[in-house]
């Protein structure tokens, strides 16, 4: 079964080789990425959000019992790190977007709010992993924090400190998604309220009942605009609300497995590559790609539809299709990358053209492999 396979593969190889390959001991902290020779990211910077998800990757293996040793120490060590070089303390507080791992100063000041609704994800796990009230604390400020800086006239909140257009329903959705984690780990209301303050917003702005997918840009209150980007899909997105969305649903109780299914035929029938099946980088209303790439996180999130899918229908065939999916990803792009990581990015005539193997993909490899674990698949 290819689902066990990337499990035990993700497990017992990558978790502890990447551990070992990009932790960068003198700062204390996951660097952006691997080059291809399997150095570490020569730049010395890093973002915010990939040192985040990194940190929340050994965080949650290390409370579900499969991190590696030394993993949950490395993360603690890196989010220390971060919280001391990154915090802005300003009237308009939180995290800026990078750093230098090389003298700890703060490369790009800007406030996003993707960055800190991957810190949050962080926070969640280290809290539950560790049981210290440190991290409750820290939940808590960045909250607070996010309510004072990200303030959104339209509602929702602004996609930075600066009010950058266009509006963007990608940190929305990583916002959605450490509320769920908050949600599950914790036992505060107010999480929960605010998962559902967002997933209101996906009904309401982002899904398209008449293309029946998500739409990815917006105008200053969430108008359609073809000069800010509004006729962009993104199918990878598509299939990774599909997950969020049963993931909500499983917390709350409700039912929104056809919302889903929709959302997820809408990414396959404008977005799947008809050679090799793997899901396209970015596409127009007509399905013509935009991109001509298909990179390794996309396909990560198709296998989670399909799973999730399945286990809200063991009748329908999304589970045979997680498997599949899981095999390609396998095959395509975790045989010969850097050290044996991942080839990370193709073009759509099956050309390798990644130049990088980058922290971020970690991430959405791990969030599938997090439910076959939990789930004992």
């Amino acid at each position: 079964m290819s689902l066990a396979r990337l499990r035990q593969y993700f497990v017992d190889k990558i978790l502890p080789e990447w551990l070992e390959a990009a932790f960068d001991e003198n700062a204390g902290q996951f660097v952006e990425g691997l080059d291809l020779d399997g150095a570490q990211d020569r730049s010395g910077v890093v973002r915010i959000r990939t040192a985040a998800r990194q940190i929340y990757v050994y965080a949650q293996a290390a409370s579900l019992g499969v991190g590696p040793e030394g993993g949950l120490e490395k993360a603690e060590r890196a989010y220390d790190h971060l919280r001391r070089t990154a915090w802005v303390a300003d009237g308009k507080p939180g995290f800026a977007r990078s750093i230098s791992l090389t003298d700890g100063t703060i490369t790009d000041p800007v406030r996003d709010l993707y960055d800190h609704a991957c810190v949050l994800l962080a926070q969640a796990w280290l809290a539950e992993a560790t049981g210290k009230p440190v991290y409750d604390e820290a939940i808590a400020e960045t909250l607070a924090a996010m309510d004072v800086t990200f303030k959104a006239p339209a509602g929702g909140w602004a996609e930075d400190h600066l009010g950058t257009l266009p509006r963007r329903q990608n940190p929305h959705m990583h916002y959605f998604e450490a509320m769920i984690a908050l949600w599950d780990t914790g036992c505060d209301p107010r999480h929960a309220a605010r998962a559902g303050e967002l997933f209101g917003l996906f009904k309401s702005r982002f899904f398209d009942e008449r293309l029946g997918g998500l739409r990815e840009f917006f105008g200053p209150f969430w108008d359609l605009s073809s000069e800010l980007g509004s006729d962009r899909l993104e199918p990878g997105h598509m299939a990774e609300w599909v997950w969020l969305i049963r993931r909500y649903d499983e917390l709350s109780g409700d039912d929104h497995s056809d919302l889903a299914a929709r959302l997820l035929d809408t990414a396959l029938r404008l977005g799947q590559d008809p050679k090799s099946g793997f899901l396209i980088d970015e596409v127009g209303l007509d399905g013509q790609p935009l991109k001509t790439s298909r990179r390794l996180w996309a396909q990560a999130e198709r296998v989670k539809a399909h799973l999730m899918l399945g286990l809200a229908n063991p009748d329908s065939d999304h589970s045979a299709l997680a498997d599949a999916a899981a095999a390609d990803l396998l095959d395509a792009y975790m045989a010969g990358g850097p050290l044996g990581f991942w080839r990370d990015c193709y073009d759509l005539d099956g050309q390798m053209i990644a130049k990088s193997a980058p922290g971020s993909s970690l991430y959405h490899v791990w969030s599938a492999v997090a439910e076959l674990i939990t789930r004992k698949i």
